[in-house]
């Protein structure tokens, strides 16, 4: 049997509503990050592929963040490729603002809706039933499957992701995380992220002789952020094979967003999220603490802008930095890069286009040892960390397949 025949074998026991439904109960459990309590839902995947006689590893790193591992295929081989998505969810934010239940799993008209509809519980069902249904063909594989299920990835992915590259439970020679990308595009790059607390000190007085006494550290922050804006002047070379990649990601945020948000992609970008400052309106205030999230474009580094950082905000006050993650990405030319356009355009017909995102993700943690890692999964852009967020029953259907597809090709 070739590798055609064996595929459509395959492919012909592939049920459509036991995708949907799978992602429907997978929203029907809630796995709000913060708390980030995944204990009920990785129970939930470990019953079902118990169901197929599938040995579960449950890892939990720190209480109720629970990860699941799972392998099938030539144990000792090389060749393996993961297949990963994140439990976790963020909250829901204001309920009387969903027009519906959003931890419903509701299905209708053609959608499927709820927190983590397209992030990432849709991806993740998907993954989770490629797996599923390669098990009774485990033997048939040239390699290893293996199928990494996380906590923590919405605050950063200490006790998931990161924990288990670390202890060298998720590595393998490609990843395929099933984040929200949309069915036309492949992301293979993202950037660095830096985040930092900043304190501002200056001398109280009376609110009524300022500005003629005091040293205000709410104006100097106002100087400060002045200074910390220019970084995003910078502008970063780009690795010639990431040029028309860079391009194409260009245009896709000035068609979707603005001409100026096309920035982004190749230049840091600066979010001054949190301000805290004075105590009272007729106090010159003394402190201010600022709360920072830099962006560091591919071709730059994070280490050269945390420098640059520092010595501008030394003349002001003191910095700490929280988290300082590099820019990474995968080469577009990578087999599972084009293992999963090949099998996106037979399965949907459409070519996809790799892309950088102007954010960053676990893919960050496989991508620091040099693993090809790559996102592609089903999204309703609108709704993503939003409220009414929803995926199209289609878009799910179609992505469970292409991983499926992808897993075939890779592994045989």
């Amino acid at each position: 049997m070739d590798e055609h025949e064996f595929k459509k074998i395959v492919f012909d026991g592939f049920r459509e509503e036991e995708v949907v439904e799978l992602a429907s109960r997978l929203i029907k459990i809630p796995s709000v990050n913060p708390p980030g309590d995944t204990d009920e839902i990785a129970a939930f995947v470990k019953s079902y592929l118990e169901e197929e006689g599938v040995s579960v590893e449950l890892c939990e790193p720190a209480e109720k963040k629970v990860n699941l591992i799972a392998e099938i295929g030539e144990k000792d081989s090389d060749r393996v490729l993961v297949l990963n998505g994140h439990l976790d969810v963020v909250p829901i934010g204001d309920r009387s603002r969903w027009k519906f239940d959003p931890f419903s799993g509701e299905i209708r008209d053609g959608y499927l809706y709820g927190r983590g509809a397209s992030d990432m519980k849709g991806g993740l069902a998907g993954i989770i039933y490629a797996f599923k249904k390669l098990v009774k063909f485990e033997d048939r594989l040239k390699g290893k499957l293996k199928l990494v299920c996380v906590a923590d990835e919405e605050t950063g992915g200490t006790y998931g992701a990161a924990y288990l590259v670390e202890k060298k439970k998720a590595l393998g020679s490609s990843v395929l995380i099933a984040e929200p990308t949309g069915m036309d595009l492949i992301n293979i790059g993202e950037k660095g992220a830096i985040w930092a607390k900043i304190v501002v000190k200056g001398v109280p007085g009376h609110g009524s002789l300022s500005p003629f006494i005091g040293d205000n550290a709410i104006v100097k922050s106002v100087n400060l952020i002045r200074e910390l804006m220019k970084i995003t002047e910078i502008r970063a070379e780009l690795p010639k094979d990431l040029l028309d990649v860079a391009e194409y990601s260009r245009n896709l945020l000035k068609k979707s967003v603005s001409s100026e948000a096309s920035k982004a992609i190749d230049h840091p970008t600066i979010n001054f999220g949190i301000i805290r400052g004075g105590t009272k309106v007729n106090v010159i205030p003394d402190r201010c603490e600022l709360e920072i999230d830099v962006r560091v474009p591919i071709g730059l580094s994070a280490t050269e802008i945390t420098s640059k950082i520092k010595k501008i905000v030394e003349r002001y006050g003191e910095i700490e930095f929280a988290s300082a993650g590099e820019p990474n990405y995968t080469s577009p030319n990578s087999e599972i890069v084009k293992v999963v356009e090949k099998n996106v355009r037979e399965i949907i017909r459409i070519d996809p286009k790799p892309f950088l995102e102007w954010a960053s993700s676990d893919a960050r943690h496989f991508r620091k040892l040099g693993i090809p890692t790559i996102h592609y999964g089903p999204a309703e852009m609108e709704g993503i960390h939003g409220y009414n967020e929803r995926v199209k029953v289609e878009d799910l259907v179609n992505a469970a397949r292409v991983y499926l597809g992808a897993a075939i090709d890779y592994l045989t």
